[in-house]
């Protein structure tokens, strides 16, 4: 049986109304051996507050919602991990719903942690959500009248705040970097066209393309799902295309390209330069290690947090986007293209 302020009343002979003051830290005067005597018997009798009790009488449960798409993904798993400790640090609970990307559990569990009565909601859509799935599961938020925070995947139009990474500066430094080394027939596996920030890194390659006068061509794209399949399912498309560089618009997606290169028996860099987009763990350990656009995902899984409980705690409520910037790790996937070397420099 649970442990009720009524027990410690009658263990400690002090009325319920002493001890409700002592526990809420309302006790400025009640003596110091009153209180000592009290939260000894806290202790003796394993007394912890009924969370629903609590909930009922403050509105709050000091609880958040995570939704995650696919927590297999190890960019998941580590913006998971960064949201739990900062939950933990700061005393509020995590329930964690994954819905291994299909838009219809992100409405189920949307009503499910409204049923539970969570106080937000960190959302990461499903990869198969479009523009209008998108806007239906806002509305749904917005209907339930729930805070929440979209982080990484996120519509632009949506009035709520958000936690993402300049992903246009990130597309655009990744290619300028294979421009740079003297790739001009880059092909793209990006992930699915209705999804903001893979748009946002094709711009930013077609960014590149431009400063260095190269014409854009769609055939060097091909769209992905953020997968290693996709990245598999890629060099079959690019095999008659003539291009000397890929990239990866996730790391996942990268590993697909890397295996299936290795089975035809090219090599990177040597037969094919590649560069990924995360800086997952796995990308530093390839046998080649992974040239990638570093996000930074732990942080991002923090900062959504504080966002969150500032919304919560704020009557204000208001709505901000952090926009954290990538970052370039240069490892040894990436070699020297066709237009690289005239008199050793690079054009």
């Amino acid at each position: 049986m649970r442990t009720t302020i009524k027990d410690i009343a009658n263990y400690t002979g002090f009325s319920v109304t002493t001890i409700s003051l002592v526990l809420n830290n309302k006790a400025d005067k009640i003596p110091r051996s009153t209180k000592n005597k009290i939260m000894d018997a806290v202790e003796e009798l394993n007394y912890h507050p009924n969370q629903l009790a609590v909930g009922l009488v403050k509105k709050r449960t000091q609880t958040i919602g995570l939704i995650i798409s696919d927590v297999s993904n190890v960019f998941f798993s580590t913006l998971a991990k960064g949201v739990e400790d900062s939950c933990r640090s700061q005393g509020w609970n995590l329930i964690l719903c994954n819905t291994n990307d299909k838009h219809d559990r992100d409405m189920s569990y949307i009503q499910v942690l409204a049923n539970k009565g969570v106080d937000g909601i960190l959302f990461c859509m499903a990869r198969d959500s479009d523009k209008k799935k998108t806007e239906e599961s806002i509305q749904l938020l917005k209907k339930l009248k729930i805070p929440f925070v979209m982080i990484d995947r996120y519509l632009e139009e949506a009035d709520c705040s958000s936690v993402i990474v300049d992903h246009r500066q990130g597309g655009y430094a990744a290619a300028k970097y294979l421009l740079r080394h003297g790739h001009r027939n880059i092909g793209c596996v990006t992930g699915p066209s209705g999804l903001e920030d893979s748009m946002e890194r094709l711009k930013g390659y077609k960014k590149a393309l431009e400063e260095y006068e190269i014409p854009y061509r769609a055939e060097f794209i091909y769209e992905g799902n953020y997968d290693r399949e996709s990245g598999a399912g890629a060099v079959d498309y690019f095999e008659d295309k003539e291009i000397s560089a890929v990239f990866a618009f996730n790391d996942m997606s990268a590993y697909g390209v890397y295996n299936r290169l290795k089975k035809r028996g090219i090599s990177v860099p040597e037969g094919m330069s590649l560069i990924g987009y995360d800086d997952i763990f796995f990308s530093e350990i390839l046998d080649v290690p992974l040239t990638t656009v570093k996000q930074p995902i732990y942080e991002m899984g923090v900062e959504s947090v504080r966002q969150l409980i500032e919304e919560v705690e704020s009557d204000a409520g208001a709505k901000k986007c952090i926009v954290f910037q990538p970052a370039l790790i240069v490892r040894e996937s990436v070699g020297y293209g066709p237009a690289y070397e005239r008199g050793g420099r690079p054009i």
